[in-house]
């Protein structure tokens, strides 16, 4: 239960896991800023309800990118908010 979300316009790919239920996306689908997009949950190897989240840098998640802190950029988004 997880899913991948390219960030159209930037380098970066959107990676959540461990959903509660299966996504209610489909690939090529549009995904808004506040659009739900999954609960958090504890499949797969999770120890614990949580959210996984992780930023992967170009070519990103299929291509074979690296996976980054991503922190720097959440505080830039919160300034938005």
């Amino acid at each position: 239960n997880d899913v991948v979300i390219a960030g159209r316009g930037t380098p970066n790919d959107f990676m959540y896991a461990h959903l509660a239920e299966p996504v209610p996306l489909h690939t090529g689908d549009t995904v808004r800023t506040g659009q739900p997009i999954g609960v958090g949950g504890e499949t797969g190897d999770a120890q614990g309800c949580h959210r996984h989240f992780e930023m992967w840098a170009a070519p990103g998640w299929y291509e074979g990118g690296s996976p980054f802190d991503p922190l720097p950029e959440l505080e830039k988004w919160d300034r938005y908010s």
